[in-house]
């Protein structure tokens, strides 16, 4: 394993897809704090004032009849059963809400990723030991920072709503209790927002920090990053003999079609290109063979072998020899390429050489 130090390349794109599938993923706590803190503050100021004229009045039914509630026969169980049951239409909506949102916020975190091993126990989290290691490593100490950052913006935020709040209080003095709830609900949510954007401000510095310590933690050495080529891409080495017989192969093949060739048309010495053509075929004819100095001689030994006649035609060898193998050949070259197909099948003897058509 390569050293802190030495790891000063980012960290691939195999790298991090495994560090995914192993669970390893940026999550941002303070961001899911926020999200808590905003859905909170949602379902308190937008569900709430719906669902507390139901949940008051059940519990004015309740009290109004107090006297009359029979203590046996099941009086008391139907009557604790009321009240559970207006708790519930009151806390669960919210408590939905906050829910939703929370793993809403939480999924796009980690892009919808579920990792079923990271929900397991692991004894090093419960360990005394584990957890002393943890402290005392270092680890700790950009939490702990962080923690600290907190404490100054949540105190500097808080300090500033009781500045305002101690002279409004004094002025709810006299008022009636629907002008005292009013203004209550009033700070309440101006609270609450104040609280909620210094609470953006953390988790949004704090997804910037999750995201550079995971990066940090991922950087490779340049020996990894070789190994994870070699493993991914093949070792270069193997790679270039594999290049090398295909490469070769490839010429057994362009040799083996020069012995079926029509002709073959040369420089006369530095170009050879073998053409093919079958009497009466729609296609034109078409490249099975070419090559320059050295390959160009084996082509024209080949053809000698093979009593393949050979045509020196220059410019036409030139021409021709840019092409792709088994392409046919363009249309400004028919003319020339058919005068020479035709003379080599006025040959009279298979063997014979004849100098170039002029």
């Amino acid at each position: 394993m390569a050293d802190a130090e030495d790891r000063t390349e980012a960290p691939s794109q195999q790298r991090l897809q495994k560090a995914r599938d192993d669970g390893q993923i940026v999550l941002s706590r303070e961001a899911m704090s926020f999200t808590v803190l905003l859905s909170g503050i949602l379902g308190v100021f937008t569900l709430l004032p719906f669902l507390i004229p139901d949940f008051v009045h059940s519990m004015q039914g309740l009290m109004a009849n107090a006297g009359t509630v029979s203590m046996v026969q099941g009086g008391l169980l139907a009557a604790t059963e009321h009240c559970i049951i207006a708790g519930l239409k009151l806390v669960i909506p919210v408590a939905g809400l906050v829910t939703a949102l929370t793993l809403t916020a939480g999924f796009l975190q980690t892009g919808f990723l579920v990792h079923p091993a990271s929900l397991l126990p692991k004894m090093s989290r419960v360990s005394p030991m584990g957890g002393l290691t943890r402290i005392l490593g270092g680890g700790t100490l950009p939490d702990t920072f962080k923690a600290l950052a907190k404490l100054v913006i949540f105190t500097t935020v808080l300090w500033h709503l009781a500045k305002g709040v101690i002279p409004d209080a004094r002025s709810m003095t006299g008022l009636t209790t629907s002008a005292i709830l009013t203004k209550i609900a009033h700070l309440g949510l101006s609270g609450a927002i104040s609280m909620a954007l210094a609470q953006l401000v953390i988790a949004g510095g704090d997804i910037f920090w999750m995201r550079f310590r995971h990066t940090a933690k991922l950087k490779m050495s340049r020996e990894e990053l070789k190994e994870e080529y070699r493993n991914t891409e093949g070792d270069p080495h193997v790679k270039g003999r594999l290049k090398a017989l295909r490469a070769r192969r490839a010429k057994q093949r362009m040799m083996e079609a020069v012995k079926t060739a029509t002709v073959v048309v040369t420089n006369p010495t530095h170009y050879s290109v073998a053409l093919v053509y079958e009497k009466g075929a729609s296609s034109a004819p078409k490249i099975v063979a070419k090559g320059m100095d050295d390959m160009a001689a084996r082509i024209r030994e080949a053809a000698q072998d093979h009593r393949v006649p050979i045509v020196a035609n220059p410019p036409l060898a030139r021409a021709l020899f840019p092409l792709p193998l088994d392409s046919e050949i363009p249309a400004e070259h028919f003319k020339v390429v058919a005068a020479i197909i035709a003379y080599v099948w006025k040959l009279k003897r298979p063997g014979s050489r004849s100098a170039p058509i002029q």
